[in-house]
């Protein structure tokens, strides 16, 4: 019998609802294009190949999240999304939701609207 648990780290999987996830895919934005992806469940990702681009990260998967509104994109607050950052660690081709901003290693950057932002 395969653990389970092990597999969880060996594929990108959604930090909200544990749904697997696609490669992320190219993504064509009314201002330029990011690298990411969407869940069933409403979350978004992107991807960030160099660990060191969050921030732009940040700002497409906002942008993303709020169907590119950028108006309530930038006028969303605390409470309004939850955030999460799964690092990839090539060398062990493993996924680990770890938060950590820092390193080298790619990230993804996953936003989900909270309950309160969607009524």
């Amino acid at each position: 019998m395969r653990d389970m648990r092990f597999d969880r780290y060996r594929m990108l999987s959604c930090p909200f609802c544990g749904r697997g996830m696609e490669e992320p895919v190219k993504i064509q934005m009314r201002f330029g294009e990011t690298t990411g992806g969407r869940c069933e469940c409403g979350a978004v990702f992107v991807y960030d190949e160099t660990g060191h681009q969050l921030g732009d990260a940040f700002n497409d998967a906002l942008a993303l999240l709020y169907g590119e509104d950028y108006d309530a994109a930038y006028a969303a607050g605390e409470g309004d999304y939850e955030e999460e950052i799964i690092t990839h660690e090539k060398r062990s081709n493993r996924y680990v939701q770890d938060g950590s901003a820092f390193g080298t290693s790619p990230k993804y950057l996953f936003l989900k609207k909270t309950n309160k932002a969607q009524k």
